[in-house]
């Protein structure tokens, strides 16, 4: 029987498992929302020039569309 690996990346693991504790550890809830947090505070800096660039407006929008998503996909909101 072929070991067990990791769906994300592939390492070796416990059987019975589908992650690695790596994988686990970067993709935990708490992990997610402290990346949508981060997207949050970029798009904040960029709100400051918003109004007088359509390229950053459209990029803070961008932002918070993917912190959304995470927010929504990795703590079940």
């Amino acid at each position: 029987m072929a070991a067990e690996r990791c769906v994300l990346c592939g390492a070796h693991i416990a059987d019975g498992s589908q992650m690695c504790r790596a994988c686990m550890d970067k993709y935990s809830p708490a992990a997610v929302l402290e990346t949508e947090q981060e997207l949050r505070d970029i798009a904040q800096v960029l709100k400051i020039t918003a109004s007088t660039d359509r390229n950053i407006k459209e990029s803070m929008e961008a932002i918070l569309r993917i912190a959304d998503r995470l927010g929504r996909n990795g703590n079940g909101r």
